[in-house]
C-alpha cells in the first residue's frame, strides 16, 4: 500500500508541474528555464544522497547504462518535453505524456524482461483510450501540432528510462541513481541552455516565473524520482508506469485554477474510463488472456 502511496504522491506532483511549467515558460525561454532548474536540482539531489546517509559508488563498469538513464531521463527527455510543452497545450502535453507506459510495456515484453499479461494490456489500451476522450479527441477538439510530436517522442524516451533503470535499481539506490543521472544529464542540457539563460532578463520576472521554478526545482524530480525508482524496484517498471495514465487527470484539474480552463462532459467521462482502465491493469495484471482462454476450453470435469 506504501508503494502505491507513494507513486500516488509521484503522479500528483507531475500532473501539477506541467501546468505549472507551462505558464512559467510563456515569460521565460523553455530552455533557459531547464537549464536554470537543473543548475538548482543538481545540488539538492546530492544533498539528499547525504541526507539519507548513503554514499554514491560509481561502478565504471555501469558507465553506459548510466549514461543511456540519464539521456533518456533528463538529457534527451526534457529536451523532448520541454520544447513539446512550449508548443502544444499542457492537456495536450499530459495527455502524449501518459502513453509513456505503453511504450515501456511493448519495450519490457519485446526484451523479455517482464511477462505482461493480456489483461494488463487491455486496462492499458483502456486508460489510454480513456485520455483521449478526455482530451477531446472524439469530441473536434483535438489537434496535431509539432509539440505533440515532440512530446510523443519524449514519451517514448521516458520509456527506455523506465526499463534502463530497473536493470541498475540492484547496485544502486534510488537516491544515489538520481544524483549520479541528473549530473550526467545537466551536462547534456547546459550546452543549449547556457546561451539561452545568459540573455534572459531574470531580475525582471515575477512570481509568475519564479513561484513554478521553485516548485519544478524541488518537486517533480528531487523529491519524486527516488519514489518513482524505488516504486519501479518494487512492483516492476510495467506496472509503476501505469500510474502516468493519471498525471492528465491532475493536469486537468490543476489547469482549472492555474490556466483557467474549464471541463466539458466528456472530459469527465474520459477520466472515468481511465481510471477504469487503470483498476483492471492493477487488479487483474497478472491474469493472461491465454490462461483465460485454456481454463474455459478445458473439460468440464476439471
Amino acid at each position: 500500500m506504501l508503494v502505491y502511496l507513494g507513486l500516488l504522491y509521484v503522479i500528483v506532483c507531475w500532473g501539477l508541474n506541467v501546468v505549472l511549467v507551462k505558464s512559467a515558460i510563456v515569460h521565460l525561454d523553455p530552455l533557459a528555464f531547464t537549464a536554470l532548474r537543473f543548475l538548482a536540482m543538481t545540488p539538492l539531489a546530492f544533498a539528499l544522497v547525504r541526507a539519507t546517509g548513503e554514499k554514491i559508488r560509481f561502478r565504471r563498469e555501469d558507465a553506459v547504462l548510466l549514461a543511456i538513464c540519464a539521456a533518456c531521463g533528463y538529457g534527451i527527455y526534457q529536451y523532448l518535453w520541454i520544447l513539446g510543452l512550449a508548443n502544444t497545450s499542457a492537456f495536450a502535453s499530459s495527455l502524449l505524456g501518459a502513453t509513456a507506459p505503453v511504450f515501456t510495456l511493448a519495450i519490457v515484453a519485446l526484451v523479455g524482461r517482464e511477462r505482461i499479461g493480456g489483461m494488463r494490456w487491455i486496462g492499458a489500451g483502456l486508460a489510454l483510450f480513456g485520455i483521449a476522450i478526455f482530451e477531446g479527441a472524439f469530441a473536434g477538439h483535438a489537434t496535431f501540432r509539432i509539440g505533440d510530436l515532440l512530446t510523443l517522442l519524449s514519451s517514448i524516451s521516458f520509456a527506455c528510462y523506465n526499463v534502463a533503470t530497473a536493470r541498475l535499481l540492484d547496485r544502486y539506490s534510488p537516491t544515489a541513481l538520481v544524483a549520479i543521472t541528473m549530473t550526467m544529464g545537466m551536462l547534456m542540457i547546459l550546452p543549449a541552455g547556457i546561451p539561452r539563460l545568459l540573455h534572459a532578463d531574470l531580475a525582471h520576472l515575477g512570481w509568475g516565473v519564479w513561484g513554478p521554478f521553485l516548485f519544478a526545482v524541488v518537486f517533480p524530480i528531487v523529491l519524486t524520482w527516488p519514489v518513482w525508482n524505488y516504486g519501479i524496484s518494487k512492483i516492476g517498471a510495467a506496472r509503476a508506469g501505469l500510474f502516468g495514465f493519471l498525471v492528465p487527470i491532475v493536469a486537468g484539474v490543476a489547469s482549472t485554477f492555474v490556466l483557467r480552463a474549464s471541463f466539458e462532459p466528456h472530459q469527465l467521462v474520459g477520466a472515468a474510463v481511465c481510471l477504469a482502465g487503470m483498476a483492471l491493469a492493477t487488479i487483474l495484471g497478472r491474469v493472461s488472456l491465454s490462461q483465460i482462454w485454456a481454463e474455459r476450453s478445458l473439460p468440464l470435469e476439471r
